[in-house]
């Protein structure tokens, strides 16, 4: 932006400060947002390059005023103040229980059987696709198959370790389905 626009935008902006700041004050609700969103108007002004001068200095002013208010609500919005940080300290872990972490390591011990019980393939397709995040087309690919096959073994592993890791869940509960033996 030349000297002479930069120039006649601050002058402007001096001697319409009032007026430019009841205007914003009504869009973003206090005295002191809209007294710093011009402030900021002022440092942009200071820092923008070479361009055309605006049809209309005052709306142009008014403009980056509203821009600077927005940027600085969504700052705000986005930093978290020290109350909330000191009640963040003061949740409890419940990742941290005891019996909680014995029953993950347990049901992952129980899922590691499951896969155990599926054919190598199997095994090498659901790692590929649920471990190391490959695509099919890429699973297909590297093991020389259809990408149909890859997509029937992965459907087949996982039914197979849901229905089994149910199954597993509802024996440790006691929930057996089925003709009541006695």
């Amino acid at each position: 932006m030349s000297e002479s626009i930069r120039s006649s935008l601050k002058t402007l902006l001096l001697t319409r400060y009032n007026t430019l700041c009841r205007r914003l004050e009504r869009q973003v609700g206090s005295r002191e947002n809209a007294a710093d969103a011009l402030q900021e108007t002022w440092l942009r002004l200071e820092a923008m390059s070479e361009g055309t001068a605006p049809v209309a200095s005052e709306a142009y002013l008014m403009r980056m005023a509203t821009n600077a208010a927005i940027d600085q609500y969504r700052r705000d919005q986005r930093q978290l103040s020290d109350g909330e940080v000191d009640a963040m300290f003061e949740i409890p872990d419940e990742l941290a229980d005891p019996e909680r972490i014995v029953a993950a390591r347990r049901k992952v011990d129980t899922l590691k059987s499951v896969v155990r019980g599926l054919s190598p393939r199997q095994q090498e397709i659901l790692q590929a696709a649920r471990l190391e995040g490959q695509l099919n087309r890429e699973i297909a690919e590297r093991m020389g198959i259809s990408l149909r096959l890859v997509e029937k073994e992965l459907s087949y592993a996982l039914q197979h370790c849901t229905a089994q890791m149910r199954e597993i869940a509802a024996e440790e509960k006691g929930n057996t389905k089925g003709r009541r033996k006695f």
